[in-house]
C-alpha cells in the first residue's frame, strides 16, 4: 500500500509540474511579453520534491 502512495503522490507532483508549465508557456507566448520565464524541477532519487516557477518581465 504505502508503494501506491508514494506512485500517487509522485504522480501529482508531475501533473502538478505539467499545468505549471502549460500556465506558463500560455502566460508568456503573447505578443507583449519580453523577458525569461522558466519551470524548475528539484528530483530526488527519482521523485519530484517541488516545482519553482520563475518569471522576469521586461518593461521596455
Amino acid at each position: 500500500m504505502t508503494r501506491t502512495k508514494c506512485t500517487s503522490q509522485s504522480n501529482d507532483r508531475r501533473q502538478q509540474a505539467q499545468a505549471e508549465f502549460e500556465k506558463l508557456i500560455s502566460n508568456a507566448c503573447v505578443a507583449g511579453f519580453h523577458g525569461s520565464a522558466s519551470v524548475t524541477i528539484t528530483v530526488q532519487d527519482g521523485h519530484i520534491q517541488y516545482a519553482r516557477v520563475t518569471v522576469e518581465r521586461m518593461v521596455k
